[in-house]
This record gives structure tokens, C-alpha cells and sequence, in this order.
């Protein structure tokens, strides 16, 4: 058995795993470096898409790796790839012989799409659901190649060709590819349930378990070989609403024989911070945004504003209870209703033995509340008719009668808690709420990047201009805590740990641990 390390090493953010046993090969994570992203792109400039894999190699975005990548992003390209420093080819040869996701957060799945078309990609029923949702309503046209396949560069035969017989082509668009030239074999693993692998070193068992995160769907594999195992933690926290998942799987993975676990770190501080215990903070639990939220809503009188992370579906319907409890309307977007319709739509498809746990865990809103609404706004023409909204998933808010409109916040401003994020700050001129009335109530992160800071400077200056007050931070981390994380790993009690996703794993070694600390340098191999 060994791990070779490829992105999430000294940052937060940007996994790629590879556990490899025997003549068997295993991707864990595919996700984008947040820092290395920030450091040479921003909003308006990206990798050119005509490029192919060759911008992101070439930033250090991407390993550059052969046999890992799909041939319709090296063969146009082969002049540059096929040679030093990338020595990448065009085969069909497949390195992976499986892929295993965590989570559905970029800095885990964006470039699942570089991966070859006949890559086995593993996810739960919950993860797929949500990739699902993106796929139908991001613009970035990567997503898209997540859970399907679309070839790049791909000529095909016009409908209407020329009078003299000679066929024409043109550049293909996506209606142009066949349903089944498309679909990725996405494998939907269940809960607890390995999947099986026959190797050089015997048989093989990789098993999900679900664990507490800031998004649904998040969860840890155990790696089973030959009566050892190694852990992969993904990220999670013990302070949420489902600690209780991350206690079962501590079980699992101690009794597994685990000989290494690949843990996050995120809150992991410096040496310095751990040895003063600098880093202790009060902790904000999920129960606490909940307790403090209900008071700030108890005790507004006007309009509430409010944003959180649109896909923490805890957080979405934490505040939808708080909305009924205290007789608002809860108004989300179009884009957070998409979301909670697929789910929703799962639920009616599936098993319900399937299901059961989410069933519990996350009770949807029914349609027919009219404590739940979409918030319409304004597009196209600003006439709130269909022919405005180009997008299907906008669209279909028509098909339904629970949504409303800036007109009809404005009638009763004290009757919403309206989901209002960034990007939706416009919409306030059409609010147009008296100066003092409206509350914003904030429960996402604070700001901890250049760009985010000067969002967050926006942001204020649309609250200052429309005299709007904002609430303190009330959020609550999806990473655990470094005195629960110390009691996680103790538990498990594993001959190494390997910390990634943190920007200090040299602080491991302060944590009196049994087992030894090994910090990863990346490609590196290290044979357990």
C-alpha cells in the first residue's frame, strides 16, 4: 500500500489523493487549489478554454500526469504535452481504476471533468444529487463535465449539406453528442457498503461513511487491504447537527487496523497559536447559530435580509423553521429552491430504505407553506414574464404559484426573512426599504482573502447607502475544532497520520499522538 499526495498539501482546500495497492490505482478528491486559483485568476480572467489542460498544467493547477487525462484534451496539443516538463500522451490506457469524491465542494470535484471518459467515478445518492443541480443551473461550462462527457474540438457532419455531394462539418455543440455518448459511469455507493477490487495483493473493499460537513452529502472512506486499512477523512466537524455520524465512523475506522489516516486540518493554527492555546476560541455550534438567529429575528420589527452558504442545506432549512416559528415567509432564490426540488425529487424516486436517514434529517419544506416562497427578480425586461428568464431552472419557478416579487416584500416587509446574497444586492434599490427598517442578518464566514475582504467592502457600502444595519457573524465552521480533531485522531488511533487540507501540519506533531506524523511533500510516494 501507498499514498501519493497531490494538491491540498500546506493549503486549505485543492485534494488529490492517490492510494494505490498493488497493480490497483485509486483517485481520491479532484479538487481546485483555492490559493494557487486566486493567485493568477479572478472573476473576468480564467483558463482559456480553447487551451485544452495546457493553462492549468502549466500554473501548477493540474499534476501533470500520464494516462490520467482524457485524449481530447491532449491530441491537439501533442506538440506541447508529448514532451518535458508534461510527457503526457494520447491512450486509452487508464491509470485509475476508480475515483472516490467526499464531497460536492470545488476544492474536491472541479476537474473531475479532465479525467478520462471511462474513469468508474464513486459518489453517494446525496453528492450526486447536488452535482446534478449544478450541472442544471453554474455557467461554469466545467461543471457540466462532471457527471457527463462532452468531446472538445469534436467535428460533425452539418444536417444540410451542399448540392454537390461533399460533405460538410462544423464544431459541435453539445445538443450534437448522443445521450449515450455522454453519460460517465457514475457509481452511487451506499452507506457502509464496500465496493470490492480485486488486486495484485489481494482483495480490495473501499467503504463510505457519512459524516458532518458544511454541505449534505460529505463523508470518509476506509481502505481495506489485506487485514490493515488506510483512512481518508474528507472534511467534517463534531459540532454540527449530525456529530453523531462522525462518532459511529471513529468506530469503524479504529476497528479497521488503520496503518495511516490522511486527516484535514483547517483550523489547525500555527505552533506558536497551538502552544499558547491561542487558538481556543468559544465555539459556535449549529444549535448556537439557531439559538442566536431566532433572537435576532424574535426582535426585528421590519424586513430581515439574510445570507448563508446557498448549498448548506442545514443552514437553508434551519432558517425556514426559524421563518415559521416566528410567522415570516421565508423567500430563497430560485437557484436554493432548484436545489431543494431535486432533493425532494429523490426522495420520490428512491428507496426509502435508501433515504430514511436524509428523510429524518432534512425535512423539506412542502410546497403548499406558505411560510416558503421564491423570491422572482428582475430580468429582461423587468416584466417578470417567462420570456425573461433564459435559464430553464428560473424558468420553471413559473410552473409553480408560491413565488413573489419585490412588490410584494414591499407591501409587507415585516411578513419575509429574505435570502439575499452578494450578487442580489441590486435588488435592493427595488426594496427600496425607509432608512433604518431592514436588518441583515449574517451568518456566512468572515472574509479571509484579499478578494473576499474587498467583497465584503461592497457589500457594506450597499448596506450604508440603503441605511441597513448587519448583524454580527453568526455561522458556525464545517471544520472541526483542533481539541476535537486531537480527540478524533486519538481515538482512531492510527500508526500515521498525514495532515492535508491545513496550512500548518508541522502543528500535528505538538499533538502528543501515538502515531507517527508525516508530512507530505507533494508527488511524493510513501509506502506504508
Amino acid at each position: 500500500m501507498n499514498i501519493e499526495i497531490f494538491g491540498g498539501i500546506g493549503e486549505i482546500g485543492g485534494n488529490k489523493i492517490f492510494i494505490n495497492i498493488g497493480d490497483k490505482k485509486f483517485l481520491f478528491d479532484f479538487g481546485l487549489s483555492f490559493s494557487d486559483n486566486q493567485k493568477y485568476f479572478s472573476e473576468f480572467l480564467n483558463p482559456r478554454k480553447f487551451n485544452g489542460i495546457i493553462d492549468y498544467l502549466y500554473l501548477g493547477l493540474i499534476p501533470p500526469i500520464n494516462k490520467l487525462y482524457r485524449n481530447d484534451l491532449i491530441t491537439p496539443f501533442s506538440n506541447v504535452l508529448n514532451s518535458d516538463p508534461y510527457n503526457i500522451i494520447t491512450t486509452n490506457e487508464n491509470i485509475v481504476e476508480a475515483f472516490f469524491l467526499t464531497h460536492a465542494h470545488l476544492d474536491h470535484y472541479k476537474f473531475i471533468g479532465f479525467l478520462k471518459q471511462n474513469t468508474p467515478i464513486y459518489m453517494n445518492w446525496v453528492s450526486n444529487t447536488i452535482l446534478e443541480h449544478l450541472t442544471n443551473t453554474s455557467k461554469d461550462t466545467l461543471l457540466s463535465e462532471v457527471l457527463n462527457f462532452y468531446e472538445s474540438f469534436k467535428m460533425v457532419p452539418k444536417k444540410r449539406q451542399s448540392s454537390n455531394g461533399e460533405i460538410e462539418y462544423k464544431r459541435a455543440t453539445k445538443p450534437d453528442h448522443k445521450p449515450s455518448d455522454i453519460k460517465r459511469p457514475i457509481r452511487i455507493m451506499k452507506e457502509g457498503k464496500p465496493s470490492r477490487f480485486k488486486s495484485s495483493q489481494g482483495e480490495i473493499n473501499i467503504t463510505q461513511f457519512q459524516t458532518d460537513h458544511s454541505i449534505p452529502g460529505a463523508c470518509s472512506y476506509i481502505i481495506e487491504n489485506d487485514g490493515r486499512s488506510i483512512i481518508y477523512t474528507g472534511d467534517f466537524r463534531r459540532h454540527g447537527f449530525h456529530s453523531e455520524w462522525v462518532d459511529e465512523f471513529i468506530k469503524y475506522a479504529h476497528n479497521s487496523n488503520p496503518v495511516s489516516i490522511i486527516t484535514e486540518g483547517t483550523r489547525v493554527p500555527t505552533i506558536e497559536d497551538f502552544k499558547k492555546g491561542s487558538y481556543r476560541s468559544e465555539e459556535q455550534s449549529e444549535s448556537e447559530v439557531k439559538k442566536q438567529s431566532a433572537d435576532v429575528i424574535k426582535d426585528h420589527s421590519g424586513l430581515i435580509l439574510m445570507r448563508c452558504p446557498s448549498r448548506n442545506l442545514d443552514r437553508i432549512l434551519l432558517y425556514y423553521s426559524l421563518a415559521k416559528k416566528f410567522n415570516r415567509r421565508f423567500a430563497i432564490t430560485p437557484k436554493i429552491f432548484h436545489l431543494i426540488d431535486s432533493f425532494r425529487t429523490k426522495f420520490d424516486e428512491m428507496d426509502e430504505s435508501r433515504i430514511k436517514q436524509y428523510y429524518h434529517d432534512y425535512k423539506l419544506p412542502d410546497y403548499s407553506d406558505k411560510n416558503f416562497v421564491v423570491y422572482l427578480p428582475r430580468k429582461g425586461w423587468g416584466k417578470f414574464e417567462a420570456a425573461d428568464y433564459k435559464e430553464a431552472y428560473q424558468n420553471d419557478i413559473f410552473k409553480i404559484d408560491n413565488y413573489i416579487t419585490y412588490k410584494d416584500v414591499q407591501k409587507e416587509p415585516d411578513k419575509y426573512l429574505l435570502y439575499l446574497d452578494f450578487f442580489m444586492l441590486s435588488e435592493l434599490i427595488d426594496l427600496n426599504q425607509k432608512p433604518n427598517s431592514a436588518l441583515f442578518l449574517n451568518s456566512t464566514t468572515d472574509p479571509f482573502s484579499e478578494e473576499m475582504i474587498i467583497q465584503e467592502e461592497r457589500l457594506n457600502a450597499w448596506l450604508k447607502r440603503f441605511n441597513i444595519s448587519k448583524t454580527k457573524t453568526i455561522h458556525s465552521s464545517g471544520h472541526c475544532n483542533v481539541d476535537k480533531l486531537i480527540d478524533f485522531l486519538q481515538k482512531i488511533d492510527a500508526d500515521n497520520i498525514i495532515p492535508v487540507h491545513t496550512e500548518h501540519p508541522e502543528t500535528f506533531r505538538e499533538f502528543g499522538l501515538s502515531g507517527k506524523v508525516i508530512l507530505p511533500e507533494k508527488g511524493k510516494k510513501y509506502t506504508i
